[in-house]
């Protein structure tokens, strides 16, 4: 499979945000890994130079450690803290992929939501089969984590 620049500039803001800003080593995942049943995910939309969808599904071990490296805990983060961290690492993921891949345009992003793990994954199943899609699996401390946008240019 040939990569898109939208999956190079996934791929890349992806992990300097997880190295960054989550103090966390990344690795590429085998092809054809998936977040385990019970993973938690998001979306957001955005709007604007390039219109699309934006979608993370996370392994629930791996949300923790990245909540409790994040805001600095040393206990296990509350749940509701978990629920917070997604929709911000997913706002985080979102906006570092659109800086990459369209540096001189802008476009404005919703509210991060969570939702249901089949709403990801019908959008990381379309990765790779359309040009304006992409996917990217990567391995953190505790798991297995997912992000998947569509993007399209605005008319």
């Amino acid at each position: 499979m040939t990569s898109t620049k939208i999956e190079d500039a996934l791929r890349s803001a992806s992990t300097a945000v997880l190295e960054t800003m989550f103090f966390s080593d990344v690795a590429d995942a085998e092809e054809g890994q998936t977040v385990q049943e019970d993973a938690i995910a998001c979306i957001l939309h955005c709007n604007g130079a390039e219109n699309g969808t934006f979608t993370v599904a996370i392994d629930p071990p791996a949300l923790q450690v990245l909540c409790a490296a994040f805001c600095g805990l040393e206990d296990e983060p509350s749940l509701i803290e978990q629920r917070e961290m997604i929709c911000e690492l997913t706002n985080m993921l979102a906006g570092s992929t659109l800086s990459a891949y369209a540096p001189d345009r802008f476009s404005t992003l919703s509210s991060p939501q969570l939702c249901d793990i089949e709403q990801h994954a019908k959008l990381a199943q379309l990765a790779g089969q359309q040009d304006h899609l992409a996917s990217v699996s990567l391995l953190v401390e505790g798991g297995l984590l997912t992000v998947s946008c569509s993007l399209r240019a605005a008319a």
